[in-house]
């Protein structure tokens, strides 16, 4: 039986925003994500002196298809798992006919 599955890095980047409303901050760290990254998260914090800070968590998007043989499915699944890279998390199997 023959498996596939969709890897993605499991890197994260930080970025960080500071404006006079939580809306203007989370904009602006949306700008400032670059092409081919998701926006995971973003934590907006109002430290003494009312200006607010948004801190943001981006992953690259792109996955990686790999995939795996074995006799049954747990055997193929096991080796498909067994194949995904360091820093990279498997997203999903699928059965190929």
């Amino acid at each position: 039986m023959r498996v596939h599955g969709l890897t993605q890095t499991t890197e994260t980047r930080d970025l960080t925003a500071e404006a006079d409303d939580a809306e203007t901050a989370r904009a602006l760290v949306e700008e400032q994500v670059p092409d081919g990254f998701e926006l995971l998260q973003v934590h907006n914090a109002m430290p003494r002196g009312g200006r607010v800070i948004a801190t943001a968590v981006i992953r690259a998007s792109a996955t990686q298809l790999i995939e795996a043989d074995g006799a049954d499915y747990p055997a193929a699944r096991d080796a498909l798992r067994a194949k995904v890279p360091e820093g990279q998390r498997l997203l999903s199997i699928v059965v190929d006919d």
